[in-house]
């Protein structure tokens, strides 16, 4: 199960959402619309733990996803609309 709870995110002084909550259960499809600029891939990667929100949690079967990062991404798989490799930074920092 994945969990957020009372999520914030803030981005370049604009909020792009705040006390936002919601449960995905296994088998669960979920579906992020919005125009660009909305925060969809924000979310994305809060729920994935390649960011940090500004306010509020996400769990991972009942455990915060700060706490269990490492397990949470060994069954990860990510595929964004843009590498995820950033130049400027080391091998270790990416």
């Amino acid at each position: 199960m994945l969990e957020a709870r009372d999520l914030y995110c803030e981005r370049d002084e604009r909020t792009l959402f705040r006390g936002l909550s919601f449960t995905v259960e296994a088998g669960e499809w979920v579906q992020v619309t919005g125009g660009n600029g909305a925060g969809k891939t924000t979310l994305l990667r809060l729920l994935t733990g390649l960011a940090r929100p500004d306010g509020g949690e996400v769990y991972w079967q009942g455990e915060p996803l700060r706490r269990v990062r490492d397990s949470f991404h060994r069954s990860l798989l990510w595929i964004g609309h843009q590498p995820g490799i950033k130049s400027r930074l080391t091998a270790r920092e990416n």
